[in-house]
């Protein structure tokens, strides 16, 4: 196992660290993409048609890879005084810059400044969590990591690629969650009884979620465009991307972990009951594990939903701000983003709870099967 997971982070290093091909017939914003550091932040009073003055800031960007690097370029725009602290340029800081093309040979024109030059930061966060978990997790952790390493790239590799080329994604989300708990649950605990129950039980959850979710998307007729980012994919692509089945496949994928989780809870403890007591009756069984599970419950429902909640928090800042005199609270629940977050928080619940019955009910089965085999 550990050779194996050994030759698989060397597999995905050499895909995280090169450029994925969609080969998608989407449009392209020609431009050149480079580094730069701000080294000089100026503001200047511009007159304007009919003597009105306003003020432009202009920062000037010293290149610091790609084609033009070693120049010096400014990129305009009005002032910043309105932002927040936290958005101002500071000279010193490294940003991703675009130098768009001209139609005119070796000229460029407007320079866009994108975010602030993270990368190094987040090497330092990634390698802190593979810490934690090798050092807490021991052979485990490095296993889990490489459960999630596999199933980030299924997503990156399988689902985006031909999500671009136009294919349904829903169906091919609900296969790599189902091939992700293949992998995962074995490569965590081992290939036991428990497992194989965890896995049926997980792929089952998984399964009637997504049936769910086609249902309640159909009848609540949730778009897909839930952003404007959203919306420039669906207008930049040449290929018809179904976002409707993004948004679905977002919430399958949310709920995984939770929903395999809770799976090999119950085949953890169904396991546990028949090596203290192996002439457990079936239905005492399954009455112990149920309740094992309705106690795992409470806190798992308050982790799913406080999560989504908390990735949406601007979003219901943003919702409050909306609010007008007058606009009743189902108004409010209506509104398409908010919609699509309580269809998922509640989608990703109830495949959690269908799991519980469904994974205690095939370990219960199976364990009793096995006793039966030894004892024949």
């Amino acid at each position: 196992m550990l050779k194996f997971a050994t030759y698989f982070t060397i597999f995905f290093s050499v895909i995280l660290f090169n450029p994925i091909s969609i080969n998608a017939e989407t449009y392209i914003d020609k431009r050149f993409y480079a580094k730069a550091k701000i080294i000089k932040i100026e503001k200047e009073n511009v007159k304007r048609a009919k003597g009105i003055i306003i003020e432009e800031v202009h920062v000037k960007l010293k290149v610091l890879d790609g084609k033009f690097k070693g120049e010096i370029k400014t990129a305009i725009f009005g002032t910043e005084s309105d932002l927040p602290k936290d958005l101002t340029y500071k000279i010193g800081q490294t940003y991703f810059i675009g130098i768009s093309k001209t139609e005119e040979k070796n000229t460029t024109a407007h320079i866009s400044i994108y975010d602030i030059d993270n990368s190094f930061n987040i090497i330092i966060l990634v390698f802190l969590m593979i810490l934690a978990i090798v050092s807490i997790g021991k052979l485990k952790g490095l296993s889990s990591l490489v459960a999630l390493i596999f199933t980030i790239a299924l997503i990156f590799l399988v689902l985006i690629p031909l999500t671009l080329k136009g294919y349904p994604p829903l169906p091919i989300a609900v296969a790599i969650s189902i091939v992700s708990i293949i992998i995962t649950l074995p490569l965590i605990t081992g290939f036991h009884l428990k497992t194989g129950a965890a896995i049926l039980g997980a792929a089952i959850g998984v399964a009637l979620a997504s049936l769910l979710a086609v249902f309640f998307g159909k009848i609540m007729h949730l778009s897909g465009i839930i952003t404007n980012d959203m919306l420039t994919v669906f207008y930049a692509s040449n290929v018809l991307i179904d976002l409707k089945g993004v948004l679905l496949s977002g919430m399958i994928l949310a709920a995984l972990g939770a929903v395999m989780d809770i799976c090999i809870s119950m085949a953890s403890a169904t396991a546990e009951i028949f090596h203290a007591k192996p002439d457990i009756d079936e239905k005492e069984a399954f009455t112990s594990v149920l309740n094992i599970g309705t106690d795992i419950l409470g806190t798992m429902v308050n982790t799913l939903i406080l999560a989504y909640v908390g990735s949406s928090l601007a979003l219901i800042l943003l919702i409050t701000l909306k609010i007008q005199p007058g606009m009743s609270f189902w108004m409010v629940l209506n509104y398409n983003p908010v919609l699509s977050e309580i269809v998922k928080s509640v989608i990703g619940s109830i495949g959690m709870f269908i799991s519980i019955p469904i994974t205690a009910f095939i370990s219960v089965k199976l364990y009793k099967w096995k006793i039966g085999i030894s004892e024949e």
